[in-house]
């Protein structure tokens, strides 16, 4: 592997790595403006499909990050290139926020409320019953099940959670017996999409997150360099367990700072 300072592209996770809600982490603002002197790029690789890239950009903005569309990636976006790419005459059902199905109209992907094939489940902070039952109802007649993220849960401040995408995609599958494609994190999906367009190699990637089995993993898959916080979910006592190993842990981003001068 080659020495960290000679890495090319950071992708950053958000959620537990950069901040919490709206609370800045210490020194993940220098941390980018120091990739910034230094030429780097960087890009902001979350999972979290509930908010479009526009809502991400003015949130990243406002807490003090310079970010623009060049340095944001969700799993949402990623699941239009999917559709896109893979199924473009298809007829989509999305089980999602209103963000996510108005990223998913900029891939021009073909929404519908019935008789689709193909389902889409991503992270949806506004679930009812109703849309439950829609998305079982579909997946019991056949339709291809794709889902953004596996995530269990995403961190809100206070030290607690609340279920993600992986949790819902897990209770639809006790109701369906199905179980869905995840196109984010620990896929490489993204990374692969990055790569390719940007012309940059895997070994001049490094992927940065506080999970180990959706951060780190999808650095492993797609053999970049990985770093793993501790600021988020993951603690020395769950990587020692996990099968998922990254090249360093860091208690915080502000840690990387000093390794980069």
């Amino acid at each position: 592997m080659k020495n960290i300072k000679d890495i090319k592209l950071y992708l950053l996770d958000m959620d537990g790595t950069i901040y919490l809600d709206d609370d800045v982490f210490d020194g993940a603002i220098d941390f980018i403006n120091l990739l910034k002197s230094q030429n780097k790029d960087y890009i902001f690789l979350t999972n979290n499909s509930s908010k479009s890239k526009l809502a991400y950009i003015e949130k990243l903005n406002r807490l003090g990050f310079s970010c623009d569309l060049h340095n944001i990636f969700t799993s949402g976006m990623a699941m239009g290139v999917y559709l896109k790419t893979n199924y473009p005459d298809k007829k989509v059902y999305c089980m999602g926020t209103l963000n996510l199905i108005d990223e998913l109209k900029l891939y021009d992907v073909n929404l519908v409320d019935d008789n689709p094939d193909i389902v889409v489940v991503g992270f949806d902070r506004e679930l009812t019953t109703q849309k439950l039952e829609k998305a079982c109802k579909f997946l019991d007649d056949g339709a291809l099940f794709l889902a953004t993220n596996p995530d269990w849960v995403c961190p809100i401040a206070g030290g607690r959670y609340v279920p993600d995408c992986g949790s819902m995609c897990e209770m639809i599958g006790h109701a369906t017996g199905r179980k869905p494609l995840f196109i984010g994190k620990p896929n490489p999906y993204m990374i692969d999409i990055l790569s390719n367009e940007l012309k940059i190699a895997k070994d001049e990637i490094c992927v940065i997150g506080d999970r180990c089995y959706t951060d780190i993993a999808a650095g492993v898959n797609a053999k970049t360099f990985t770093i793993c916080v501790l600021s988020g979910e993951s603690t020395m006592e769950t990587i020692e367990k996990s099968d998922i190993k990254p090249n360093l842990i860091l208690d915080s981003i502000k840690d990387l700072i000093p390794l980069l001068k």
